[in-house]
This record gives structure tokens, sequence and C-alpha cells, in this order.
């Protein structure tokens, strides 16, 4: 095999491209994939020394559980998704090779430009293939129609359609995921271009899909965080499986031209052309061991699919018996809880109830007190009362002795018989004197009680 054939292989279905990570890279140097505005730097960030996740995961995480409960609720009534192409999606790349060493972007420019408008193009000239990114599917398919098998400048180009590196396989879905519920539901992790359903020659679905994302890296989120964790889309406990989506090419298939003629065992296959064997010969004996073998492997296979099959069920079977116990125990915890609940209200009244009746005895208790210092504070009233009622008595009756006593004086002073004074030779001869009873009192101050203020 010569050293052109050689590179012509290292296709991104060829190991050795698996091996370099999937990523092609211009010369060697850093560059970001099929930029039509030149190469940037792709930078990613260097891991953390104490093993944490990157805060761009973070923030990935936190956007996903968003839009996560966003759709959380019931998916009876989902709407129609748009089924309209998308320019420049996964699909519309093509796969250019057996490229000469002396082709040039502006001789792709020149060659493919004329058939649709193309946002990447991608040129190796080391392995001597290209890539190239049309805005529709069906520029992309007309390029590669046309164009393959053409000589550009003494090359004959082999051009197919390049495998859509977005897109991943769903498997284990249930019977009721529809497209517009697995595109809903993939657009979690990303932007979705397509997503659909398989289903066989009946209309069934098969129980597979597959989902192009419109960048690969939200291809490979999707299968990170299904294969961490279990990813559920109906109300089944049914986790579906995310595996990278191996496309087929079923449009074209081995063409001739692809084959290696000169190889010595394709030289050998095809020393023979096809034919139908003899009874009781040697190739009709192999050919029945073959079948044999085939046979028994489909029978293998129908046997493994019915045990998986009744696993599946009985799977099933003990999913639904241990939801039934799940629910019934976390019912039991609830009325645990209320139950809890309820005791914990009970004591609270009781509580409440005692210090109300607490406080309803402070209460009657200091009325009490009040309603005895106020009688008590009444009772002093009334006999300070009848104290002052006593002196005002007494005043009142010194009063008016006091006026007896001062009319008396008078009289006594100024006492007229006949129009002649009257005379006495025991009474003294001063003005302040007068009598009571036998004795002469000198002033009446010595007779008047001593007057109080009230």
């Amino acid at each position: 095999m010569s050293e052109n054939s050689q590179k012509v292989e290292d296709t991104p279905d060829s190991p050795s491209f698996e091996k370099r990570g999937g990523r092609f890279r211009r010369r060697g140097g850093p560059g970001r994939f099929n930029n039509p505005r030149g190469r940037r730097p792709y930078n990613r960030p260097p891991p953390r020394e104490d093993g944490d996740e990157a805060p761009s995961q973070d923030r990935f995480h936190d956007i996903c559980a968003e839009k996560l409960a966003q759709i959380a609720g019931p998916t009876v009534d989902l709407p129609p998704v748009e089924t309209s192409e998308k320019k420049f999606s996964g699909r519309n790349r093509l796969y250019i090779g057996n490229l000469g060493p002396e082709v040039t972007e502006d001789d792709l420019k020149e060659l493919f430009g004329k058939y649709g408008e193309f946002g990447e193009l991608f040129l190796n000239k080391e392995k001597f293939f290209a890539f190239v990114k049309y805005d529709f599917y069906a520029n992309c398919e007309k390029a590669k129609n046309e164009l393959d098998g053409e000589v550009l400048k003494g090359k004959t180009l082999k051009i197919r359609f390049a495998p859509n590196s977005a897109a991943v396989r769903v498997k284990n879905l249930a019977p009721f995921v529809s497209n517009e519920l697995l595109y809903y539901a993939f657009q979690v992790f990303g932007e979705v271009e397509r997503a659909l359903v398989l289903v066989d020659e009946r209309g069934k679905p098969t129980g597979e899909g597959v989902v192009e994302f419109g960048r690969k890296g939200f291809a490979l989120n999707a299968i990170r965080k299904c294969t961490e964790r279990c990813f559920f889309i109906t109300e089944s406990l049914r986790p579906v499986v995310v595996e990278p989506h191996e496309s087929t090419n079923d449009t074209d298939g081995l063409p001739e031209k692809f084959l290696p003629r000169r190889n010595p065992d394709f030289l050998k296959a095809r020393s023979k052309g096809p034919r139908l064997s003899e009874p009781n010969t040697f190739e009709h004996e192999y050919g029945l061991r073959w079948k044999q073998l085939l046979d028994l492997y489909a029978k293998k296979e129908a046997a493994l699919k019915k045990d998986l099959q009744m696993d599946m069920e009985k799977l099933e079977a003990q999913m639904e018996y241990a939801r039934y116990e799940h629910e019934t125990e976390l019912l039991r915890e609830e009325l645990r809880a209320r139950e809890m609940d309820r005791d914990r209200q009970k004591q609270e009244w009781e509580m409440k109830q005692r210090q109300m009746e607490e406080e309803r005895r402070r209460s009657e208790e200091q009325i009490r007190r009040q309603q005895e210092s106020l009688q008590a504070i009444l009772l002093h009233q009334d006999e300070e009362m009848k104290r002052r009622q006593q002196e005002n008595n007494l005043f009142m009756q010194a009063h008016q002795l006091h006026s007896i006593l001062d009319e008396q004086e008078q009289a006594f002073q100024s006492p007229q018989v006949d129009g002649v004074e009257a005379k006495d030779d025991n009474v003294p001869q001063t003005s302040n004197l007068f009598r009571r009873g036998d004795r002469w009192i000198s002033d009446r101050r010595d007779f008047a009680p001593k007057r109080r203020r009230f």
C-alpha cells in the first residue's frame, strides 16, 4: 500500500483519527475546527488541583436544573416542534478525500462555492483531506452527487457525507415517547437541531432514537450526565441510555471505486463470480455449515431477546410493587408526621390553656386585691369623714358658744336698769372680766376651746 493511500485512508472513520481525540488541527497549531473567520485559540480551563469541577460545569449543572424544573410537570400537551431545516447543521458536512498536495483553500472555495453557501472549510494538507459545511442539506447533497469522482489537479475526488459528531443515540425509550418529547427532554443539555424516534416498517417505536445537537460539547454533556445519573423521560423508571451515534452511509453504500483493486485478497475474492452450489459438493457442505451457524446465532439471539423481554417484564412488575410499597411508606410517614403534629398542637393547646388559667387566676387575684384596697380606702375615707363631721360639729358648737358668750359679755359690760347703770361691788373694775357661774374670768381665751384648722 502506497504512502498516498495511507494518507487518504486516515479519515474520521479510521482508528487513527479516534486515537487523536477526534479533533482536527491545522498544521499542528492551536485552532478551532472549521472557523471561517480564522483560527482562534481554543483554550480549555486547566484542571483544578483539588479535583473539583470547573466553574463551567457548575454553571451547566445550574442551567440544566432550571430547565428540568420548567418541564417537570405533565407532558400531555406538547407544542409541535419546528420541522424546518436549520442552516449549517451538523448533517450538512462533506468529507473530501484524495486531494493533491498542490490543492489550496481557494481552489476548494471556487469548486464548491457554486453549489451554495458554506460557512466552514477546513483543509489538512498533511493528510490530503478537507471538510466543508453547507447551509442546507439539498445543496450539500447536490455538491456530493456532482463532484464525487471529479478530477482536481490530477486527483480523483472521493466525497461522502461526514459523520455528525454532535449526534447521540438514545436507547431504552418508553413506548409513549414521541419526537416532541425527545426534543424537549434533551433540550436541557443544549441546543437541539433534530430529534427522531426510530420506528419499524409498521410504524411502531423500536425503543431507540437519535438526537442531533448544535455543538459537540452539548452531546458530550448529555452523554456524561445520563451516564453518571439516571435520566427519566416519562413516569416509568426506565432510564434512557445515551451513546455516541455511529451513522451509517445507507445511501451510497460501497462503490467499486472505493475498493483496493491492487490488494491480493481483492483479486483472490474476485477470482470467481456468483454461483449456486451443487448438492454433495465441497462448497455445498460448507455452505450448509455456515447456514447452521447463522441459524444457531439467530436462535440464540431470539432466546436472548425473549429472556431479556421476560426480565424486563419482571423488572416492571417489581418496579410497580416497589412503587406501591414506597408510596405506602410515604403515606405512613405522612400519617406519623400528622400524628406527631397533632400531639404537638395538643400539647401546645394544653399549655396555652394552663397559661390562660394561670393568667385568669392572677387577674382575679389582682382584681380581688384592688377591691380590698379600694374598700380599705373607702373605709378610711368614711372614718375620716366621720371624724371631720365630729370636728365640724364641735367647731359649730364652740362657735355658737362664743356667740352666746359675746352676747353675755356685751350685756354684762353695759347693763342699765331704768336708764341708770348698775354696779356691783364684787365685780372687778376691768373691761376684760366677765362672770361665769360663781367665778370671774379675766379673758375669754381661757374659756374658748382651741380652734382647729381643717
